[in-house]
C-alpha cells in the first residue's frame, strides 16, 4: 500500500485552484472591456500562477517515484491506460455535446473540432499526454537507470530540457513544420518536461531525506522562488518572454523551486483540512471540466461588475465540475470518462517511504 504524503494533498489542491483562476482571467478578459493596465496586471497574476500544470506533472512523478523507485507494480500500465488516457478521449467529446446542445454549431462541425483537440493536444488535457510519457520513462528509468547517480542524471536532463525550451522560446523556426501549423504540439514531447521528471523521481526516492533537510532547505527553497519568480518577471516586462505558457524557458527553473517551497512550507502542517482534501480529491476532473462551469454559469453573469464576474465563474470552476465527476462516478464506467477520484488523506502518523 502506497503511503500517504500529506503535503502532497496541499499542492495538488494550489495547482488546481491555479490552473481555474488562470482561465477565470483569460475568460475575464474576453467578457470585459478593460484597461491597459488591468490587463496587464492579470497577466502578471497569470504569468505568477503559470507553474500550476507542470506542478501537476511533478506531483505525478514524485507519488510515482516514492512508491515504486525500484519497481513496477502489477497493472502498472493498464491501470495508467485506463484512467489517464481514456479521460483525454472522452472529455473533448464531451464539451463537443455540450457545445451541440447549447449553441446552433452543426454536429458535423463539433465532431471535426473534437478529434482535432485530440489529435493536436489542441486543449487544455495536452499534460495527460506528458504524464503517459512519464510512465514509460518511470518504467525505463526503474529498469535500466535507477543506479546513476542522481546528479548525473539531473545535469544530463537538464541540459536536454532547457535545450529543448531553449529553442521553443527563442529559435521556434528550428522546431519540426508540424509544430509551426500546430503551437499545441510545442507542449507535448518529453523533451520539454524530462528535468521535471527527473527531479521528481528522485525527489520521491529520497522524500525521507529531503524532508531531512528542512531547516535549511526551506529558506534556499523560498530564495530559490523569489528569484526564479523575478526572472520570470523581468523576462515579460521587458518583452524577453510574452507568451502565457507553461513552456516558457524560466517556467522550469520556478515551478521546481516553488515546489520544494511549497513542500517545505506544507510538511509543518499537523493535519489536511477537509477544503484541501476536497480539492484534492477533485482536482483531476477539475482540471479538466473547468470550462464546462465556466460555460453553463457565463449567461448567468452579464451586467455584473468584474470582481464579482470572477468570483463566480472561478467558483463554478470548481464546483460544477465536482457535481458532474460525482454523477459519472455513480456508474462503473464513469471513472474512465471523468477521472477517477482520489482517495482522501488518512488520520495517521507522517511516514514516507526510504530510499
Amino acid at each position: 500500500m502506497k503511503k500517504q504524503i500529506n503535503e502532497i494533498y496541499w499542492i495538488r489542491a494550489v495547482a488546481c485552484l491555479s490552473v481555474v483562476f488562470i482561465h477565470t482571467l483569460t475568460r475575464t478578459f474576453g467578457n470585459f472591456d478593460l484597461p491597459v493596465s488591468t490587463k496587464e496586471i492579470m497577466k502578471i497574476v497569470q504569468i505568477s500562477l503559470m507553474f500550476a500544470t507542470p506542478m501537476f506533472i511533478l506531483i505525478f512523478e514524485v507519488i510515482l517515484g516514492n512508491a515504486y523507485w525500484n519497481r513496477l507494480p502489477d497493472k502498472f500500465f493498464r491501470k495508467r491506460f485506463l484512467y489517464l488516457f481514456l479521460p483525454y478521449l472522452s472529455i473533448p467529446f464531451l464539451y463537443g455535446i455540450y457545445e451541440v446542445v447549447t449553441t446552433s454549431t452543426t454536429t458535423n462541425f463539433v465532431l471535426n473540432k473534437t478529434l482535432t483537440n485530440i489529435q493536436y493536444a489542441y486543449w487544455h488535457g495536452y499534460f495527460i499526454l506528458i504524464i503517459l510519457q512519464f510512465v514509460l520513462i518511470h518504467a525505463f528509468f526503474v529498469k535500466f537507470l535507477k543506479g546513476i547517480p542522481a546528479w548525473i542524471m539531473l545535469v544530463i536532463t537538464l541540459i536536454i530540457n532547457a535545450r529543448y525550451l531553449h529553442t521553443a522560446n527563442f529559435n521556434f523556426d528550428l522546431m519540426p513544420p508540424i509544430m509551426h501549423e500546430w503551437y499545441s504540439l510545442v507542449r507535448v514531447p518529453f523533451l520539454g518536461w524530462i528535468f521535471y521528471f527527473t527531479v521528481a523521481y528522485y525527489a520521491g526516492k529520497y522524500l525521507i531525506q529531503i524532508r531531512e533537510k528542512r531547516k535549511w532547505g526551506f529558506p534556499v527553497a523560498i530564495v530559490a522562488s523569489g528569484i526564479s519568480l523575478y526572472y520570470v518577471l523581468n523576462n515579460y516586462n521587458t518583452g524577453a518572454l510574452t507568451q502565457i505558457s507553461s513552456v516558457r524557458f524560466d517556467i522550469l527553473f520556478y515551478t521546481v523551486s516553488l515546489f520544494f517551497a511549497f513542500y517545505y512550507l506544507f510538511s509543518y502542517t499537523k493535519t489536511v483540512p477537509k477544503s484541501v482534501k476536497f480539492i484534492s480529491k477533485y482536482s483531476f476532473p477539475i482540471y479538466l471540466l473547468h470550462y464546462i462551469g465556466f460555460d453553463i454559469i457565463t449567461p448567468f453573469l452579464s451586467k455584473m461588475n468584474m470582481g464579482l464576474f470572477i468570483i463566480l465563474l472561478f467558483g463554478a470552476g470548481i464546483f460544477i465540475p465536482v457535481a458532474i465527476a460525482k454523477v459519472f462516478n455513480c456508474f462503473p464506467f464513469g471513472k474512465f470518462i471523468v477521472g477517477h477520484l482520489r482517495s482522501s488523506p488518512i488520520k495517521e502518523k507522517k511516514e514516507y517511504r526510504a530510499a
